[in-house]
């Protein structure tokens, strides 16, 4: 019994172990590919976010394969049914890639990442609706409300507006929430993350090359200015297989955490961004909106990392004490059982 304890009490702490390797790679990924897709869309002037996102869903649909025909992973095939099942959550994802890469053209990438770190608060919404969670605790709920907050502070502070790109950030937003909650409802479903990866990339990248050619990408791109250059096409192709990691860490970390947990950690990594990009790709003018903002949104996220540590342990503290009581319990019936064979005895 006491094994049995034990062995439970590791499995919840191995989780919270997994569940933290998957927020920091996720966080990672998810940086390097905001200054990516910038260099790309803005310094090599390649301003073609339908076509960047079929490349990046083309790569992840070969290397899929690839592992499948190697015997390295086992994945379904790929059906019209299982298609259907995935179609919603796949609309959202490629709403969400194309609104986001539309948003960097206009937008510098302090404000771009403060747009986004409204997403919590987005999903702390469709949790409730959608997955029928109970709200959560009162500190949490201030950690995303006060990380909204000083979203709306900091883009106060931007002295380079353009409503397009912002209105582009805000859809994707809410596209953003919606997927992330519904990726967290179908790993709940026991869907891998693998299958989950699988099914997005095939479903988004039919429209992505009918949209690219519609809106006549390929023309366009054969003219590029960059077209030619060698350092372009090594930071483009970065950038494409660098994508399909980052769905990969994406919904591993939705799935092991959930789509609250996911958007916070883009909010932790924006706040990285943001420090780096006041210094590069032209930099930010400065104004005290756009510090008192990233402020509150770091204080919003120590807080919210801590509520949850401390929940985490919370839980396990409890699960322990459920399994003493349950020992407990155990070792009763069996006196019981003894005393009554006893007195059957004599």
């Amino acid at each position: 019994m006491y094994l049995a304890k034990y062995k439970h009490s590791t499995k919840l702490k191995d989780g919270q172990g997994q569940g933290l390797g998957a927020a920091v790679f996720y966080g990672i990924c998810s940086a390097s590919m905001a200054f990516l897709n910038k260099a790309v869309i803005s310094s090599y002037e390649f301003p073609f976010p339908f076509f960047i996102m079929a490349c990046q869903m083309l790569v992840t649909v070969v290397f899929l394969e690839l592992l499948g025909s190697l015997g390295w992973v086992n994945l379904p095939a790929y059906t019209w049914r299982s298609a259907r099942s995935f179609l919603i959550p796949s609309m959202a994802y490629a709403i969400h890639a194309s609104l986001s890469l539309m948003a960097l053209q206009g937008m510098n990438i302090p404000m771009y990442g403060a747009v986004k770190r409204c997403t919590p608060l987005v999903n702390l919404v469709l949790a409730t609706l959608i997955l029928r969670r109970p709200l959560p605790s009162l500190t949490l709920t201030t950690s995303i409300l006060t990380i909204t907050a000083g979203c709306f502070v900091a883009v106060l502070g931007d002295l380079t507006f353009d409503s397009f790109a912002y209105t582009m950030g805000v859809l994707s937003v809410i596209a953003q929430g919606l997927y992330l909650t519904l990726v967290q409802q179908c790993a709940e479903n026991q869907l891998s993350t693998l299958e989950i990866l699988q099914l997005n990339s095939y479903n988004t990248l039919a429209p992505f090359i009918i949209v690219s050619c519609i809106l006549r990408e390929p023309e366009a791109i054969i003219h590029s200015r960059y077209i030619t250059d060698l350092g372009f096409h090594s930071i483009l192709w970065t950038l494409v297989c660098l994508g399909a990691v980052l769905n990969y860490s994406l919904f591993l970390c939705t799935a092991l955490n959930s789509a609250i947990t996911t958007s916070l950690v883009s909010v932790a990594k924006s706040v990285v961004q943001t420090m780096i990009g006041f210094f590069v790709f032209g930099g930010v003018r400065y104004h005290p909106l756009n510090i008192t903002g990233i402020v509150m949104n770091t204080v919003g996220g120590f807080l919210y990392t801590y509520t949850k540590y401390q929940e985490g342990h919370k839980k396990i503290f409890k699960d322990e004490n459920y399994n003493k009581l349950e020992d407990i319990s155990v070792r009763e019936v069996r006196k019981d059982q003894k005393c009554l064979t006893e007195v059957k005895v004599s």
